[in-house]
């Protein structure tokens, strides 16, 4: 965490020595002592803040609560491993001054990226921009400004399952963006595994559109439509041309079943995404919990 916090301070004061400024971390329940040593940390500058999770409640969640706690009239939101070099906030905060609401980053792939995230990430925003009204741009990243405007609107969102960067986007500010190239990860190992990316590309397509209902509907409607022409047809060939077409009971059974499980099994599992979804909204359980903060007022 001290490179993190050593290369903000550096940049605030070299780059942009006209701005009030504060750091704000968020230990997501981080199982080593990544907390204590906040705590020691901020204990020693004021300008730095600790929001400490009482456990671990993911990427969206921490981003989040790090918003929620900081007081400025911007909010820049960047990873603590530098892979979001703080060197770009001075370009950032140019484009917030000429009027942008919320500047956001895009990320320039290298060969160093495994190839399957590459594909996915192209495959999950293909998907997503085709099912969704809200324009959300390809390799953009959560690195991003936001105007106190922003943060306030998305202070007032109280959905639990959610898209971070959707979220900001489903918003509709003024927005632009930047390029970067990823810089090298300073310390820790990545925690977004595959099945927690597959996790969040679920909740993003049910949240941001309903057009999986109804490809669901114009599937089920096909499907049956299907299943009547080949029930026509066996009967229509069992009337008129017994000696070449010789269905048995159970090819009428079979068929009939085949197309009924299939539109019911596919129909419940969407169904069942989108209940778990409403389930979850309607438990009005808090966003998440604080152990204990340094250094902020909320």
């Amino acid at each position: 965490m001290r490179p993190t916090y050593q290369a903000i301070k550096s940049m605030m004061v070299n780059k942009l020595p006209e701005y009030n400024w504060e750091i704000v971390f968020v230990d997501d329940g981080s199982p080593d002592n990544s907390a204590e040593f906040l705590m020691e940390l901020c204990s020693q500058d004021t300008k730095c803040g600790v929001v400490e999770l009482s456990r671990n409640f993911g990427k969206e969640i921490a981003l989040s609560a790090g918003v929620n706690y900081a007081a400025g009239d911007a909010v820049i939101c960047l990873d603590a491993d530098l892979q979001h070099p703080p060197d770009h906030v001075p370009d950032m905060v140019r484009k917030w001054e000429e009027g942008s609401e919320v500047v956001e980053m895009l990320r320039t792939h290298s060969k160093q990226d495994p190839w399957l995230r590459r594909l996915g990430s192209r495959v999950f925003y293909s998907i997503l921009r085709l099912l969704s009204s809200t324009d959300i741009l390809a390799k953009t990243t959560d690195f991003r400004l936001l105007d106190r405007k922003v943060v306030d609107a998305l202070g007032k969102v109280e959905e639990r399952q959610r898209m971070f960067r959707g979220i900001i986007d489903w918003l509709g500010f003024r927005k632009t963006s930047l390029s970067f190239q990823p810089g090298p990860r300073k310390y820790g190992v990545p925690v977004y595994s595959y099945a927690k990316l597959i996790n969040l590309a679920l909740n993003s397509f049910i949240s941001y559109s309903s057009i999986p209902l109804k490809l669901i509907g114009v599937l089920g409607l096909f499907i049956t439509g299907a299943g009547l022409f080949v029930l026509s047809w066996m009967i229509t060939t069992t009337i008129f041309a017994p000696e070449l077409w010789n269905y048995t009971p159970l090819a009428f059974a079979v068929v009939i079943n085949l197309i009924l499980t299939g539109v019911i099994l596919t129909a419940l599992g969407l169904m069942s995404l989108y209940i778990s979804k409403i389930f979850s909204e309607v438990q009005n359980r808090p966003l998440y919990t604080v152990r204990k903060t340094i250094n902020l007022k909320k």
